[in-house]
Formats: structure tokens, C-alpha cells, sequence
């Protein structure tokens, strides 16, 4: 016993190797290595498994639906793996188990209950249910809004937008049930169309609503509404507004064609429809008329025009599109012809100082002061003679300063826009001109074309304007008026050459053989005189009043 005490104690890795810290870091390592090619074979396996379910499935489908509704309840759990938001309601419907599934918050459940839930797990009622899904939509289910799918791809893009999805084992089909109901936007006044007498309801982010709107406008059956999908994610909705039997031929079909070549992950914004639909991708002008008025685009599609309203954005499209139609406003058609005249001619001589007034004047006082008056011209190199900077440099920072302050106006919340304004003005109007560092003509000229750019019905024709005035200042300080003259050449023959769906951007505006046109272009005759639709967008029916059925 003696000895056994006394013997010495050894390490355990003396009787036993394997027990050794090194082994057992490399038998660590091994289990490390093994878990992860464990978790690699799972993935296979589950990859393995997806594309044994969709064996049977056509191409474009994740899988198809089975009589069996634990199987069915199995794939679509997989598809909306890790989406909380997505439920399942599982209920006996009689002698049947039946599955609801809806996206929450996005779905009425008191819908769901009255014309699902309610009907079918009535005692009596239930036990009656059919594996023909005729019989169930025909006799159980009361929604007025329902369809049957076989097609797993659209029950899912159905659960996606907020309608309810039925399944029934015995019955290899699915219900959709419409009780979409989520938060909008109510209905609202243009945000960037003012009006004074106009209607004051524009257009929200809910494209239902805005069918309401225009719906409301017409009672004209050939007014046709359809509906496409968007984007290989996003599948936005986009409908097409116009009158059949006014649309010019082939329009309606260009318009889809084009459309279905947006090839993207997702259309979020109007943009990228207006970018899709335009011949001409590199010029500032835009292709599309742009609008928030409902009464706009009705008025557009009785002229033979197409319109285009995106889902989840209130600005919906216009197409063609050319220059007099940018230069229109609803105010037009609400104040007496003399005086909508007047102010759309007004506006005709805006645009025309929004991109040429600071070139004119860089020209003139450069190059020609022998044109002003000889007091004008005395009093034009007095006030010169004080800043520091040529008249290409004071023009070009004027520019930046009033596009700095233009976007920080633009950005800021309302309470500060206000604030911001002032402080813009007084930089720009007295700081800048009593520290000599501006000829104080030449902020009366920059004002000047600033305000006559805010007179444009258009926000995106008067940036289009804007993004002009810089190369004209340089044509002008270079080559004087034959610089402006070259500028305005090139700016014409461009706008000319541009078309959009065919039509002429500016030549419209400028073709005599269109003369009967101008009655509702360059000014604005009485409605009685308004008997004919634009020849220019080329209408199936030119009659307006009194004649056909347009």
C-alpha cells in the first residue's frame, strides 16, 4: 500500500498519447473541418431538394401546386423563409383542412373573416365542401373579388400585393381573394402643378386611386385602362390610359413595345418609364410630359395621346410629348381666350429669356456696347469699371450661386425654405453687389432669367432651360452675337430634329401646313373655335364637337 502512495503521479498524456493537448487541437480541427463540410452538404442537399420540386414545374414557376396541402404549406414556407410578416391560418373547412395565407398588415381581416373563415367553418356548410373548385367559388366562397390559380407564381405575387391565398387539401388549385388593404396617401392638391381655378385632386402613390381619378373625369366606355407589370423583382404596376378609338394606330402597340424591353431588378420611379419610352436618351429636354393632374392627362388622352400612370409615384406620363404641350396649364383654360393668350405667349417669350438673357448680355457689353443707348452704355462700363472679375467670371458665379441656393431651397424642410430664400436674396441682391464683387446690372439680369424659368408649366422643361445657360454664357463671351446666333441655331435645329412617337418636339410649333393647330398652341382661341383635335398627334376622329363619337 506503501508503495502505491508513494509512487509518483504522471500526466495523463504519459498513460494515454491521444489525451495530449496537441491531439486534441487537431481533433478540434478535424470536427471544425467536418461541420463545415457538413453545412456545405446540407446546402447542396436542400439546393438538391429545390430542384427535385421543380421537376414537374414549367420553367418560369418556383414549383406547382399539389392535391396535397401539407406539401403545398411546405413550398411556399420555403419561399417565404424569413419573412415574418407573411401568416398562416390553418382551419378545418367541414370534413376538409383548409390554409389561409396573407401578408399582415396589408390584408383586411375583417374581410377575410365575413367572406373566408366566416362561411366556411359555418356547421352544416363545411361539411359540403367540393374538390371541385368551381363549386367552392360558386356555392362557399362570397368575395367579390376572387380567382383561381394553378400557377404558384402568381399566388405569390397575389400574397405580395395583399390579397389572401386559399388552399384546400384535395384540390390542386389556389384562390385568390382580394382584401388588399394598406396605408396610402389620401388624395391631395398638386404638389408641383398650382392651379387657381383647376380642380384641386391630383394624382397619390396608389394606382387604384388614381384610376378612381380618372375614371371619375369620364363615363366614356372607350376609355381603355390596361395594366402591365414591371420589373424581374419589383413587378410594379403600370397602366395604360387611352381612348381607342381616337389613339393614333400603332401608338398604343409602340408604347407596349417599348415598355417591355425595361429589363431591371425594379421600377421604383417614373423615371425610369420616361427613360425607357425616349427616342433620345442624351438631351436635356424631356420626352414625356410629366404631370400630377388627372384632369391633364384625361384632356391629353381625348387628343389622341397615351397615357402612362406608375404605381407607388403620383407623377404619371404623357406621350408624345413636343414643346407647346410643356407650355400648357389647366389656368389656360380657365381664364377668358384674350387674357390665356396673352399669358401663354408670355410664357413663349419666358423660355426664350430663361436661356438666352445672360448670353445677350455677356454679348452686348463685351463685344457691342455701341448697340445701348450712349447713356446705358456709360452707365454700363461705370458700374464695370467697380468689380474686380470679367463679365464671363460675374456671370458664371451668379449662375452657381442662384443653382446653389435654388437646390438648398429645394431640399430644405418648409420651415426653413422660407428663411433660406431670404438669406439667398440677400447674399445675392445686396451683400455680393456692395462688396463690388458683381456689376449689380447683371444681377437684375440673372434675376430676371431665374424668375422667367419659375414661369414654366414644366419643372423639368425649366431645368432643361437652366442646364443651357452656362454654354451660351461661353459662346457668347468667345464669339459675342454670333455666338448667341450659333447657340440659338443649334438649340432649334436640335429641338426640331428631336421626335417623340414620331412627332416633331418643335417642329409643330413652327409648320404652317399646322396652322389650324395654332388655335390651341401658340395662343388660346374660344372653346367654340376648338372644333378639331390636333392634326399634329394625328387622332382617329378629328372632330371634337358635333360629329362622330369621339
Amino acid at each position: 500500500m506503501q508503495d502505491e502512495q508513494c509512487r509518483p503521479v504522471k500526466k495523463l498524456s504519459a498513460r494515454l498519447p491521444e489525451a495530449s493537448l496537441a491531439e486534441a487541437g487537431r481533433e478540434l480541427a478535424r470536427l471544425r473541418r467536418l461541420t463545415a463540410e457538413s453545412a456545405e452538404i446540407g446546402e447542396e442537399l436542400s439546393q438538391v431538394v429545390a430542384e427535385l420540386r421543380q421537376v414537374a414545374a414549367p420553367p418560369d414557376e418556383p414549383f406547382i401546386f399539389t392535391p396535397v396541402l401539407a406539401e403545398n404549406e411546405r413550398l411556399l414556407r420555403a419561399i417565404f423563409r424569413d419573412c415574418d410578416d407573411i401568416k398562416y391560418r390553418a382551419f378545418k373547412a367541414g370534413q376538409r383542412q383548409a390554409l389561409l395565407v396573407y401578408l399582415n398588415w396589408m390584408t383586411d381581416l375583417t374581410l377575410l373573416e365575413k367572406n373566408v373563415l366566416e362561411t366556411l367553418m359555418t356547421p352544416g356548410q363545411g361539411g359540403q365542401v367540393s374538390v371541385d373548385p368551381g363549386a367552392l367559388v360558386n356555392q362557399f366562397l362570397t368575395s367579390a373579388s376572387l380567382t383561381v390559380t394553378y400557377q404558384a407564381s402568381e399566388a405569390i405575387e397575389a400574397v405580395m400585393t395583399g390579397n389572401a391565398l386559399l388552399l384546400v387539401d384535395g384540390i390542386a388549385e389556389a384562390f385568390t381573394i382580394g382584401t388588399v388593404k394598406h396605408v396610402k396617401r389620401t388624395v391631395e392638391g398638386a404638389k408641383s402643378e398650382g392651379v387657381v381655378r383647376g380642380p384641386q385632386d391630383a394624382f397619390n402613390e396608389t394606382l387604384s386611386d388614381n384610376i378612381v381619378l380618372i375614371r371619375r373625369r369620364t363615363r366614356d366606355p372607350n376609355v381603355k385602362i390596361r395594366v402591365l407589370k414591371l420589373g424581374e423583382r419589383t413587378k410594379t404596376a403600370i397602366a395604360l390610359v387611352y381612348v381607342a378609338n381616337l389613339v393614333k394606330p400603332g401608338l398604343v402597340e409602340e408604347v407596349e413595345r417599348r415598355l417591355n424591353l425595361i429589363k431591371v431588378d425594379s421600377v421604383i420611379l417614373s423615371t425610369t418609364v420616361e427613360e425607357a419610352l425616349s427616342d433620345h436618351p442624351w438631351t436635356p429636354f424631356p420626352q414625356a410630359q410629366v404631370t400630377e393632374r388627372p384632369e391633364t392627362m384625361v384632356a391629353a388622352v381625348y387628343e389622341g395621346r397615351v397615357g402612362i400612370i406608375v404605381d407607388n409615384t403620383p407623377f404619371s406620363l404623357i406621350v408624345p410629348c413636343t414643346y407647346a404641350n410643356l407650355l400648357q396649364s389647366t389656368d389656360d383654360y380657365t381664364a377668358r381666350p384674350t387674357v390665356a393668350s396673352l399669358i401663354r405667349l408670355t410664357r413663349h417669350a419666358s423660355a426664350f429669356l430663361a436661356i438666352y438673357l445672360p448670353a445677350l448680355y455677356i454679348a452686348i457689353v463685351s463685344f457691342h456696347p455701341g448697340m445701348l443707348p450712349t447713356t446705358l452704355a456709360i452707365s454700363i462700363a461705370e458700374l464695370r469699371a467697380r468689380t474686380p472679375f470679367p463679365s464671363l467670371l460675374e456671370a458664371v458665379m451668379m449662375e452657381i450661386l442662384l443653382e446653389i441656393f435654388q437646390e438648398a431651397i429645394i431640399r430644405l424642410p418648409n420651415k426653413f425654405a422660407g428663411a433660406a430664400g431670404v438669406v439667398g436674396g440677400l447674399v445675392i441682391g445686396t451683400t455680393v453687389v456692395q462688396a463690388a464683387l458683381v456689376n449689380p446690372l447683371l444681377v437684375v439680369v440673372i434675376a430676371t432669367t431665374a424668375i422667367a424659368s419659375y414661369t414654366m408649366p414644366s419643372y423639368h422643361f425649366s431645368m432643361a432651360l437652366r442646364s443651357l445657360r452656362v454654354p451660351l454664357l461661353i459662346l457668347a463671351s468667345v464669339l459675342g452675337l454670333y455666338g448667341v446666333m450659333l447657340g440659338v441655331l443649334a438649340i432649334t435645329t436640335h429641338m426640331c430634329s428631336l421626335r417623340s412617337f414620331g412627332e416633331s418636339y418643335l417642329g409643330g410649333t413652327l409648320d404652317i401646313t399646322l396652322l389650324e393647330d395654332w388655335k390651341d398652341m401658340l395662343v388660346r382661341f374660344p372653346v367654340k373655335f376648338l372644333r378639331a383635335r390636333p392634326k399634329e398627334l394625328g387622332p382617329q376622329e378629328r372632330t371634337r364637337m358635333g360629329g362622330g363619337h369621339g
